[in-house]
């Protein structure tokens, strides 16, 4: 078993070249304890007695914030930010549930990456991540959002919300201008996914959608809104071939 003196040092890079630092060693299993040095620590200046004593009963984490230490990158000017910073860490290592140990400083970090890593937080990862195909990684300019600057005069954007506006009306969603009345005729699996908390499209509604289709499965995230399969992209991926593949 890897001890605080013999573990070694494994990396792993962002998308912007942020690279942490990190060791695993402890007990291999179980729910892993993430610790959080305090101000100016790093992963070499912990106590070895203390990080031996948990690592006996416990599989543990180190790590070094972001510019701190072995990790590069810059180092965070908020806690937010160091907070943030280890969630995407925890993200990138495949670690979905973990316990938390913050001294000092790391207890504040520890706070905040308990509190902000609901909804919001995922928000504002998956903004971060409809980023990272730029000129720099594929050669190519991104396209821009439709409408956006109003540079058509918002023409696109209301085209859209006529779309959605009609399918939406009983009036105009007869035919072949709509689905409800039909859907019972589609006999085909259909995965149907919300968030608990759909305020565009109500989670109500994919009930109900999932109750007319005769071969329909429903699956609603915890914790979600509309953009619930970027919220748990890599858990829907799952679902999404499961079913697929089923």
């Amino acid at each position: 078993m890897a001890t605080h003196q013999t573990a070694k040092t494994q990396y792993v890079s962002t998308p912007r070249g942020t690279k942490f630092a990190y060791r695993r060693l402890g007990t291999s299993g179980g729910t892993p304890l993430v610790v959080l040095t305090h101000f100016r620590g790093v992963m070499d200046k912990l106590d070895p007695e203390l990080v031996n004593a948990l690592a006996a009963q416990r599989a543990v984490v180190l790590v070094d914030y972001a510019g701190v230490g072995l990790s590069t990158g810059a180092v965070a000017t908020t806690v937010r930010q160091a907070a943030d910073d280890v969630a995407e860490f925890l993200g990138l290592v495949g670690a979905r549930e973990v316990d938390v140990l913050g001294f000092s400083l790391g207890g504040y970090v520890a706070q905040l990456l308990a509190l902000n890593t609901g909804s919001d937080a995922a928000g504002v990862r998956w903004w971060a991540r409809v980023h990272e195909r730029s000129r720099a990684t594929s050669g190519e300019e991104p396209a821009a959002w439709l409408s956006e600057g109003y540079v058509d005069g918002a023409a696109g954007l209301k085209a859209q919300v006529a779309q959605i506006a009609g399918y939406a009306a009983p009036e105009t969603s007869q035919g072949l201008d709509g689905s409800y009345e039909r859907l019972p005729e589609l006999g085909i699996p259909v995965l149907v996914v919300n968030g608990h908390d759909d305020y565009m499209i109500p989670t109500a509604n994919s009930f109900v959608l999932q109750q007319r289709l005769p071969n329909a499965q429903l699956v609603v995230y915890p914790d979600s809104g509309h953009g619930a399969l970027f919220q748990y992209a890599s858990l829907f991926a799952k679902h999404a071939v499961l079913f697929l593949e089923a």
